[in-house]
């Protein structure tokens, strides 16, 4: 690595233009690349829902309060464009875990209802409610002070359906007194499912509450749970106006459609634009639609031909000093550096170029941008390098000057090892004698010396505790020959470990 940084140091002038280089694609990339949160539309089929009608319903996850501004704003938006837009509330006499009862007065009588239901006179044309009226009629538009009663409820009362029909009846209920008219069918009410496969009446809190301490099982955010609802005879139906104004809350608002297609348009407005649950049909199926929050990276575009100059400067600077140093590649490998180790010297460069050009760019844009803002020389522009898109643009252009060295290394070490094979390997055996040649070229003026070395490097290897083999009876010999002078080295060998023979 130190010898890599003093080829740099030794030519200043090509390690500044390159850095200043790196440096000026670095501010770039910062300027033009950002980080930013952006929606993904996430979509689960609910196969327990029925496609009852062609619409989206909103809701929240677990059934919390939306709040009433909710139902204006998406009436505002939608009124034009659904058949019907309906918004629900419930209300219930104590806070959600606890038992509620809402009394329920009728001469002398009193019914505890768990929880009143206020629905929109156009529920009937959401979810056709007005089908399960036995007795009586659905609310009118504009009317305010009525109730439903299931059949059950008006039967304790004693609501008698010719009461209804003459419009006699009334019951007392939070206060009010309300005309009774209609009476609904509790067993056929009892299988209305919205598009959520839940029914309409309320959640019945305590219930779940109960059963959610009995399974001790934390309930995920992911999770699709299906919730207990109250029956019809525990609720009583009254205006969605006079709930509110009674102190009621929004739960869920329903839109109808007269298609598919424009259900996927108003879906397209919605997803983005709330964090609720959103139910909408399509094909005759029902799907839960929902907004999940994540970065993207963008910009990035817009850079990809600065960093590719950048990258051809780089490979090129690192070709041209392959060649250039050819002859110290060649001292390199007979002082015996493999060639992976020639190949690291230019990787090392590279980094040095990496490290430089990314840090010291980041630091001029930083001081870029505190100039450009002290003193408004561009007007309206804002650039931002506190944000995590600085490090992901560092980050490339670090990656973009290690990969543009790979191809100039690989060509170093095969500049230090023009053969074909890489590595020196042992050959196998033939007739217990091993014959190779030696990885390197030696002289017959060196071929004492080198006998020398080894004859000296078995010796030190009499001791069986050193290494992984032991010598004995080392012995060099001089012969002559019809080739000429030759050097025999003899020895001993045993190999570890030595108890096995």
């Amino acid at each position: 690595f130190n010898l890599g940084i003093s080829n740099m140091r030794r030519r200043k002038a090509r390690t500044a233009l390159t850095c200043i280089t790196l440096i000026l694609l670095t501010f770039t990339v910062l300027s033009f690349t950002s980080v930013v949160s952006v929606t993904r539309k996430n979509k689960v089929e609910m196969k327990r829902a029925r496609a009852t009608y062609p619409g989206i319903l909103i809701r929240d996850r677990t059934w919390a309060p939306l709040g009433e501004l909710t139902a204006r704003l998406v009436r505002a938006e939608f009124e034009d464009q659904a058949q019907a837009v309906v918004p629900r509330a419930w209300f219930f006499s104590h806070r959600v875990g606890q038992q509620s009862f809402v009394d329920i007065e009728r001469k002398g009588k009193i019914y505890s209802a768990y929880a009143l239901l206020g629905l929109d006179p156009d529920e009937a044309k959401v979810t056709g409610i007005d089908k399960f009226i036995s007795v009586g009629r659905w609310f009118r538009e504009g009317e305010r002070f009525a109730a439903v009663l299931p059949t059950r409820v008006a039967k304790y009362l004693g609501v008698r359906p010719e009461e209804v029909e003459a419009g006699r009846a009334y019951v007392r209920i939070l206060g009010t007194d309300l005309k009774v008219v209609g009476i609904i069918d509790s067993e056929r009410f009892k299988r209305l499912e919205d598009l959520d496969g839940e029914q309409i009446t309320p959640v019945n809190y305590f219930l779940m509450q109960q059963q959610q301490q009995q399974e001790q099982r934390p309930i995920s955010k992911e999770e699709i749970r299906e919730y207990i609802h109250l029956q019809p005879d525990q609720v009583a139906i009254v205006p969605y106006d006079f709930l509110i104004a009674s102190g009621g809350n929004l739960y869920s608002i329903a839109l109808r459609f007269r298609s598919d297609e424009e259900v996927k348009k108003a879906l397209d407005k919605l997803v983005e634009r709330v964090e609720l649950n959103l139910y909408a049909t399509e094909k005759g199926k029902v799907y839960l639609w929902s907004a999940v929050g994540m970065t993207a990276m963008r910009g990035v575009q817009s850079v990809f031909v600065p960093l590719l100059i950048a990258a051809l400067i780089v490979l090129n600077t690192m070709l041209g000093a392959v060649y250039e140093r050819t002859r110290e590649i060649g001292t390199y490998s007979a002082v015996g550096l493999a060639p992976v180790h020639v190949a690291a010297l230019f990787l090392a460069e590279s980094v040095v170029y990496a490290i430089l050009g990314g840090i010291s760019g980041y630091v001029i844009g930083q001081l870029a941008s505190k100039v450009i803002v002290t003193y408004n020389l561009i007007p309206g522009l804002s650039l931002n390098y506190s944000s995590m898109s600085a490090v992901g643009t560092v980050m490339i252009v670090m990656i973009v000057v290690l990969l543009s060295t790979l191809y100039p290394a690989k060509k170093a070490s095969e500049m230090c090892v023009p053969g074909v094979e890489r590595r020196w390997r042992l050959p196998e055996p033939v007739e217990d004698k091993l014959v190779f040649d030696l990885p390197f070229t030696v002289t017959g003026e060196h071929a004492i010396g080198l006998n020398a070395f080894l004859k000296e490097f078995m010796e030190a290897h009499a001791d069986y505790s050193l290494g992984q083999f032991s010598t004995d009876k080392v012995a060099l010999y001089y012969e002559e020959t019809e080739r000429g002078p030759i050097y025999r080295l003899e020895a001993t060998v045993w190999l570890a470990p030595y108890d096995l023979g």
